[in-house]
């Protein structure tokens, strides 16, 4: 019988407005939480298509709901599973951390969190939904992140965090030096360097903030081949190893960062220039968490109750 409450849930969010569609909206968390067999219904019934489509049109206080929604069912595998399976969603998260309103911000970037710390393959697939956001809007990919980091709106240190913990988890979970670089060269290139060093340099940073930008700082170095830097603490202790077909497009030199090139004259002859751009990425098989693990860890403090 869950397929027709799904039914009537969507026919409802579908045609309501006002008050109607606020009441429907602030409820559906605690209708999944009450029946977790419902998600796997609501997301066969492309219920998710459904709360993207409503929240594109809504206010931030629409979108909060929904994203407090979306949250709860991605605890659950089918929900998760539901999400993987529907870059849509990746897309519209994406898309929300662009907004002007903090807590819609905040919590999209906890969302994709969950999602990129759920499994390794989850990486491409964030890569993928940014690719597309920026393609369609002419910005180069990444932009919404580095809109962060740069504090456009302001200094917001728990942002900061956030965000960059996101590039950070995103990078560990690329098994290939092609899909790496790809993402490293795109953040270089938006001047993710002179930020890290502003902060590193700063007096008085935070030191969550800071950690976060040492990880970066050594996950480059290490995978551009420095011999003497560690490798980041919870990071890949081995480099990457060759994309396929790279090693016989450029023989025996490794691929290494934009920064690595323009600080060493002879890599740049051998080290080809990076497309500020990503294909589908190679999938690999990743280790899964527990999702509840990784809402608790994200979201203690942001579904009250």
């Amino acid at each position: 019988m869950n397929w027709k409450v799904s039914k009537r849930m969507l026919e409802k969010l579908y045609n309501s407005n006002g008050r109607e569609l606020r009441r429907a909206l602030f409820s559906l968390k605690q209708i999944f939480q009450d029946d977790k067999d419902l998600v796997h219904e609501f997301v066969v019934a492309e219920g998710l298509t459904c709360l993207i489509k409503v929240g594109a049109e809504a206010d931030q206080n629409y979108q909060n709901y929904i994203l407090r929604a979306l949250g709860q069912i991605m605890l659950y595998v089918d929900g998760m599973n539901g999400v993987i399976n529907h870059n849509e969603t990746i897309q519209w998260l994406y898309t929300l951390i662009g907004s002007k309103f903090r807590l819609v911000v905040k919590t999209a970037l906890k969302l994709l969190l969950v999602f990129v710390e759920y499994t390794e393959s989850n990486a491409p697939l964030l890569i993928q939904a940014v690719s597309t956001v920026d393609e369609k809007s002419g910005a180069k990919p990444w932009s919404n992140i580095m809109e962060i980091l740069e504090e456009k709106d302001g200094i917001d240190t728990e942002l900061l965090v956030y965000a960059m913990t996101l590039v950070n988890k995103t990078l560990l979970g690329l098994p290939d030096q092609d899909s790496f670089y790809d993402v490293v060269d795109c953040l270089e290139e938006l001047g993710i360097e002179a930020i890290s060093q502003r902060h590193l340099n700063k007096k008085g940073t935070d030191l969550d903030l800071a950690e976060q930008f040492n990880i970066y700082e050594m996950t480059l170095r290490h995978e551009d081949g420095d011999e003497t830097a560690d490798p980041p603490p919870s990071g890949r202790k081995d480099r990457r190893r060759a994309s396929l077909g790279a090693s016989e497009r450029r023989g025996l030199e490794r691929r290494r960062s934009r920064r690595h090139s323009v600080q060493n004259v002879k890599s740049t002859l051998s080290a080809p220039a990076s497309p500020c751009s990503q294909s589908n990425p190679t999938f690999m098989l990743g280790h899964g968490q527990r999702i509840e693990d990784l809402t608790e860890k994200f979201f203690g403090t942001i579904y009250p109750e």
